[in-house]
């Protein structure tokens, strides 16, 4: 996040899109491979240009600063250098039938598995590999074996097609008296790679034992999380059920007692029904007692037939 000051306040800016880190890349692409760069400008200079470049084409994006740019820049270099290192191995380790797209993925694979985090700027790369400064730095680590980062310092404010100038004659010849040659230099060199080549398995076995063991790690922490979580999942449903199983026989039992209440009512106004003085009453209510008493009676002698079912 940029801070930025903006009418005598802090601004915060939002990271770098992918449409600024495009821009920042073409727009030192531009300014670096530029002839007019010959005359050997200095590096304030050079940034100026790309500055304003960059604001050219800027459009709706916030203003940044020039340090900001820089050093997003050197981020981007950066990545992109040691980038390059790793296609420059699937360029060297280069199977018949591979596409550029592949060694660009087996890179991508590579980079991720030693650097210990995915490539972030592909989408400048795709800008950067193409341009004749990058295309030398390609070439020139493919004849390299070691390191899978390639040095790009220096480039700012040189000009475009800038190399080293080949040696001359006697120098060579000299330089072919000094190094031996043979059966004995030539094995050495090739004992040499050899060894080079088992230490560079050797480290690659390590470091992908590593990767497994941190694998096994993780996994088998998970799996413990989720055996935890499962049997605290499974003692809070206990839990419930047994709160819902105390809760329905609470119920029950209210209702029993609910039950014995009503039929204890019902006990108590048929005993007063069946002990009124009938031939004190009036006759409508001597009626009105008489079949009171047969439903009664009815009702006691159903009850004793179902008990003797039973």
């Amino acid at each position: 996040m940029e801070v930025g000051k903006e009418g005598g306040s802090n601004t915060k800016l939002a990271n770098f899109a992918v449409e600024e880190d495009v821009n920042i890349v073409r727009s030192w692409l531009e300014i670096s491979c530029d002839p007019i760069m010959n005359t050997g400008q200095k590096r304030d200079n050079f940034w100026d240009r790309v500055m304003k470049q960059y604001n050219g084409r800027r459009g709706s994006f916030p203003k940044r600063t020039l340090r900001s740019v820089q050093s997003r820049w050197d981020k981007i270099k950066q990545e992109a250098t040691k980038f390059a290192g790793y296609v420059a191995k699937a360029i060297r380790d280069d199977a018949s039938g591979t596409s550029d797209a592949d060694k660009t993925t087996l890179a991508a694979s590579d980079f991720a598995a030693i650097e210990g985090y995915n490539f972030q700027f592909m989408h400048c790369w795709d800008l950067m590999k193409d341009e004749p400064k990058w295309q030398d730095v390609k070439q020139r680590s493919s004849k390299t074996v070691g390191s899978n980062t390639i040095d790009l310092d220096g480039d700012e404010a040189s000009p475009a097609g800038t190399g080293k100038r080949p040696i001359g004659r006697d120098a060579a010849k000299a330089c072919k008296k000094k190094c031996p040659s043979g059966s004995t230099s030539s094995s050495e060199y090739a004992s040499n790679l050899q060894d080079l080549s088992l230490q560079r398995m050797t480290m690659w076995q390590e470091e992908n034992s590593k990767k497994v063991n941190r694998f096994d790690h993780l996994a088998s922490i998970k799996e413990k999380r989720f055996d935890e979580t499962r049997e605290h999942n499974k003692s809070i449903l206990q839990l419930e059920e047994e709160k819902i199983k105390i809760m329905r026989d609470k119920l029950n039992m209210q209702m029993q007692e609910k039950e014995r209440e009503r039929l204890e009512r019902e006990k108590q106004e048929d005993e007063r029904i069946l002990k009124v003085d009938l031939d004190s009453c009036a006759p409508e209510l001597r009626m009105y007692y008489e079949a009171l008493r047969e439903e009664i009676l009815h009702k006691v002698s159903a009850r004793r037939q179902r008990s003797r079912q039973v």
